[in-house]
């Protein structure tokens, strides 16, 4: 039992040692299996940086965009203001005249 144990171990790494790859393979194997994936960790980092970058433009961007719709939108209404100010002293300013018209008109009579 134990050499017929012993053959089949001995056949099987005799097998494993024809069929397999030699250890400097592996090694290669190996070393290219780190490299590739440090070479993916660096791509995905590249990747998550690019798209934090595009990320902050595009809210820079946003904001930028916001405040010059604030703005824009002051700067109509304080016009706005400035026309309805301006429409309403011209109203009083009729409003003067047409008195002092009515005034001195019956004053003349």
């Amino acid at each position: 039992m134990k050499l017929l144990l012993l053959l089949v171990l001995a056949f099987g790494a005799a097998i494993c040692s024809i069929a397999g790859p030699s250890s400097d393979w592996q090694d290669r194997s190996w070393d290219s299996c780190r490299e590739e994936a440090r070479q993916a960790r660096q791509t995905a980092r590249e990747a998550r940086d690019e798209a934090r970058r595009e990320a902050r433009r595009s809210v820079e961007e946003a904001r930028r965009r916001v405040h010059q719709a604030r703005q824009d939108a002051l700067h109509s209404h304080m016009e706005m203001l400035r026309e309805e100010r301006q429409f309403l002293r011209e109203m009083r300013q009729q409003r003067r005249d047409v008195e002092r018209e009515v005034r001195d008109t019956f004053r003349n009579r």
